[in-house]
């Protein structure tokens, strides 16, 4: 309930580069009977992040760690193949335009007001081939905020 604000915030940001879920370890190898959408984002909200709270309104959340996964087709083959060629190059085309709508932004709720700091990334992971799949996950860390209301 916490991250979930800045979930909504990224998926607007992220929506016209492809659809955007929560992750749910939808593409888990060895997970039977699950289905998920390729091409597509799927962002991983943080797990255990401890909380502070300041005062009666403010609620922080340090140190919080999004994951941001992009999965599309790309068939790995054991040759020079022009067609995963150019799957990988348009993948790689899409991660770098997550990063550059992600990098640096401060989220912000439905009334405007800044809910995170600036979201930098701290570690990545690109290009591994799960199967006819390519996947790429960025670790973006940040503050995040939530004024919670008084009783």
């Amino acid at each position: 309930m916490f991250n979930y604000p800045v979930y909504k915030a990224m998926k607007a940001r992220l929506i016209g580069i492809a659809p955007v879920f929560i992750y749910l370890k939808q593409y888990v190898k060895g997970k039977d009977n699950t289905s998920y959408k390729v091409p597509a984002i799927y962002i991983e909200l943080p797990d255990g992040t401890p909380i502070s709270f300041y005062g009666r309104k403010l609620m922080t959340a340090m140190g919080a760690q999004f994951k941001v996964h992009y999965i599309s087709y790309a068939p790995f083959k054991n040759h020079e193949n022009p067609v995963q060629d150019s799957a990988i190059a348009a993948h790689e085309t899409k991660v770098r335009e997550i990063d550059t709508l992600i990098n640096g932004w401060n989220a912000a709720d439905q009334d405007g007001k800044i809910i995170t700091q600036q979201l930098l990334p701290v570690n990545a992971s690109l290009n591994n081939f799960m199967g006819d799949t390519l996947v790429s996950i960025i670790t973006y860390q940040t503050e995040v905020y939530s004024r919670h209301l008084q009783v």
